[in-house]
């Protein structure tokens, strides 16, 4: 009956990943992370070796990265001292990844292999910076949709008719509360002349300081440093 039932997740998420196929563009690479039952994993960290481009799974455990090319190398962090790591070399656009004790088996355009995981990997990606690809990925309309739910300990909140960003939830909702915003180099004392002064699509990199001391008393909320396109 166990086993019925996660042939029958399975083939639900196989579904899935076919229909998101049709749906996203082609050059997207997505999976499906299983545990060893067969269950999704939600919120596993996958990203891009040597680069700072990563993603979240969701609550189906998928995920969808835009514009890999066979060269690239996905890192999968299953725990503090294992990886799994998988070249995309001739591999598929859609590959599902069953997380086991010590190996992983990867079931890939109906083939099906096993490898052993890694030693943790030191890589660049960095949960606090968004760069150019996760920003186009995340559909933010502004700076606001921006900062809202895709970096870690940061809070925008509507209060009395104004939105407020908050670091490491402030102890109050006031302008003197929020980060201060660092935009090419020209700093912006609030979220409102910052949002004012950015377009969304120009922006090339994004970075949450939660720790703003370089700043001086100026940051003692943080600080967000926006680096945009050039021109």
């Amino acid at each position: 009956m166990i086993k019925f039932k996660q042939m029958k997740t399975q083939v639900l998420l196989i579904g899935l990943l076919l229909c998101s196929s049709i749906l996203t563009a082609q050059d997207a690479t997505r999976g499906v992370i299983l545990s060893e039952k067969g269950k999704p994993v939600r919120r596993m960290s996958v990203w891009v070796k040597n680069s700072l481009d990563g993603i979240k799974t969701d609550k189906q455990g998928e995920y969808i990265l835009q514009g890999l090319n066979e060269k690239d190398t996905l890192i999968i962090s299953v725990s503090k001292k294992k990886d799994a790591v998988i070249p995309l070399f001739e591999r598929g656009d859609s590959i599902i990844i069953t997380l086991k004790k010590d190996e992983f088996i990867l079931k890939d355009n109906s083939k099906e292999f096993t490898y052993p995981y890694s030693n943790k990997t030191l890589l660049a990606f960095n949960p606090n910076v968004l760069t150019r690809r996760q920003i186009e990925q995340s559909g933010a309309n502004s700076l606001y949709d921006l900062l809202r739910g895709n970096l870690p300990g940061v809070t925008v909140s509507d209060v009395n008719g104004s939105t407020l960003v908050t670091i490491r939830g402030g102890s109050s909702f006031d302008l003197n509360n929020e980060p201060l915003f660092i935009i090419d180099g020209v700093e912006y004392r609030s979220s409102y002349d910052a949002e004012r002064s950015v377009n969304v699509n120009d922006i090339q990199q994004l970075e949450v300081l939660s720790d703003g001391a370089m700043y001086g008393i100026k940051g003692a909320n943080g600080a967000i440093v926006i680096s945009t396109k050039k021109k």
